[in-house]
């Protein structure tokens, strides 16, 4: 059986996303993430995350800084 990860990878470079795409990454404590963007502004959630640090919103520094927590 394979992992299943929706979306592309997250790209190391904002620059190099596209708006509306659904990208996924993998947090320091090893579970999966997928995010998106909309303009300037991303949206992120922890998969199978239901507390309040399971999903976010902010630009790409505070998505980052969310992944290494």
């Amino acid at each position: 059986m394979t992992d299943f990860r929706p979306g592309q990878p997250l790209p190391a470079d904002d620059r190099s996303t596209q708006e509306r795409q659904l990208y996924h990454a993998q947090l320091k404590s090893g579970e999966w993430a997928t995010m998106t963007r909309e303009e300037s502004t991303w949206q992120w959630r922890r998969l199978r995350g239901e507390d309040a640090d399971g999903y976010g919103r902010g630009g790409w520094r505070e998505m980052q800084k969310w992944l290494l927590e």
